[in-house]
């Protein structure tokens, strides 16, 4: 039996442990894929107060060893399926856990293309993550699809060992920070596709080029790999039932990060919100975990 159960090791997630280990309380998060989340994958995060730059790995790494020195406990399973009650029941590939309250910080995955071959490259030529990939295409020629902040870094940490770098937006216009957009104007082997989608991603075992599509004109770009930052999706299939989600599956909470379900808390990407920054993750983890510890003070006084 846990007090708190938190799904999801992300920023979050590990905030909202902090807390809970710090009051006292017997917690368990339970990760299916990546300690650190998202984050991890980060090249460089100059946006989080009191660091001027740090790699998104070692951000990670550091809450997680924090986390440790409370006592945490994280074990990696895959939640199946949460059952909601005053004895709540996480399901997970693994085991069942029984626990008294529940925080979702669970996040979210990256959106893909919807191209009809795009899943047999993922892995071969299509990547999410360059820190842990863009190695691999070092002087080789690559493309970034996305306009926003995420796609701009990527373009500017692979145009340090790609011999070019595609920057793919639909859009007339980058939205990413103006430091950025104005660093990455002045790389030489960046080019920038405005109004532009990817058509087609060609290949046999592996990525060789993309057909790209700009006002009914098709233009064919030899590239080797494609790096997708193109926004993502609510981590939210284990929900069955009973917990409220939007039409776009993320899930609906007050202003105190409480679901409509007594004892089950979100915080982070996986919350329905307006604004989804790292600060925002971690103030949605103090507070979700602040609210779970009184709640859960409140049951030993009924």
């Amino acid at each position: 039996m846990y007090d708190l159960i938190i799904i999801g090791c992300g920023p979050a997630g590990m905030t909202a442990a902090i807390y809970a280990l710090r009051a006292g309380k017997k917690v368990l998060i339970l990760e299916k894929e990546t300690i650190g989340g998202k984050i991890a994958s980060a090249p460089l995060v100059e946006n989080y107060p009191g660091l001027n730059s740090v790699s998104g790995t070692v951000l990670a790494n550091n809450l997680y060893e924090q986390v440790m020195s409370f006592g945490g406990k994280v074990e990696i399973e895959e939640v199946l399926e949460i059952i909601p009650g005053k004895i709540k029941k996480v399901i997970t590939d693994m085991n069942e856990y029984e626990t008294k309250a529940i925080i979702i910080a669970s996040g979210s995955g990256f959106r893909e293309l919807g191209l009809p071959n795009e899943k047999d490259f993922i892995g071969n030529g299509i990547s999410f993550c360059t820190v842990c990939d863009g190695a691999f295409y070092k002087d080789k020629a690559v493309a970034v699809v996305g306009g926003a902040n995420s796609a701009v870094i990527n373009a500017i940490s692979l145009s340090e060992m790609c011999s070019k770098v595609y920057l793919i937006v639909r859009s007339s216009f980058l939205k990413g920070d103006k430091k950025r957009i104005d660093e990455l104007s002045k790389i030489k082997n960046v080019e920038i596709l405005y109004n532009s989608k990817v058509k087609s991603i060609n290949g046999n075992d592996e990525v060789e080029s993309i057909d790209i599509e700009n006002s009914d004109t098709i233009k064919n770009i030899k590239v080797s790999g494609i790096f997708l930052a193109i926004g993502q999706i609510p981590t939210t299939n284990f929900i069955k039932n009973d917990i409220e989600l939007t039409d776009d599956n993320y899930i609906k909470s007050d202003e105190n990060c409480a679901t409509n379900m007594n004892g089950i808390f979100v915080a982070g990407d996986v919350r329905d919100k307006k604004i989804r920054q790292l600060t925002t993750a971690v103030s949605d983890g103090t507070i979700a975990a602040l609210n779970a510890i009184d709640y859960l003070n409140n049951l030993k006084s009924e």
